[in-house]
């Protein structure tokens, strides 16, 4: 089967992944490339700035590069909630652990231990370092409306 002319192939899905591309890895996956994991606790430090993440345990699966995306997550119960997703290292804080973290939007309650499905939709923008927590929050804030902008609400439970 081709796409664009050239063979659909996994390894041809890993490479887009790997670059970021996660619209272009969908439709040759004919759906959104997603990761399921457990929530682990953080450091706290996205509660703190008043964004707070669902830090998530993804052991062996393929991430798709560093930056920041819109995507969503569904939560035990059956539910979706629309996230800003972080894979990265967190650079303004001096990190050098590759996580991948999630900030549900419009979502109260507690994750922790709990399995998740998180699916990535579009890329934002790639992975920066800030001079400040400041500008870091001001520019998730940002990401948050643009994210918006990109996914309405879910309807039920749909993707």
């Amino acid at each position: 089967m081709l796409h664009g002319g050239r063979p659909i192939s996994s390894s041809r899905v890993r490479d887009l992944l790997r670059a970021g591309h996660v619209r272009d890895a969908a439709d040759l996956l004919g759906r959104p490339y997603a990761l399921d994991g457990r929530v682990v606790r953080g450091d706290g430090r996205g509660r703190g700035l008043g964004i707070p993440t669902a830090n998530l345990a993804s052991e062996d699966q393929l991430l798709p590069a560093r930056g920041v995306y819109a995507g969503r997550v569904l939560v035990a119960g059956g539910a979706w909630h629309t996230a800003v997703v972080n894979v990265g290292e967190r650079p303004t804080f001096g990190g050098s652990e590759l996580v991948v973290e999630a900030h549900l939007l419009d979502f109260v309650g507690d994750l922790y231990d709990t399995s998740v499905r998180l699916v990535f939709h579009a890329r934002l923008r790639g992975e920066e370092r800030f001079a400040s927590a400041e500008a870091l929050v001001e520019r998730i804030r940002q990401d948050v409306l643009t994210t918006r902008e990109l996914l309405p609400p879910p309807a039920g439970r749909g993707v």
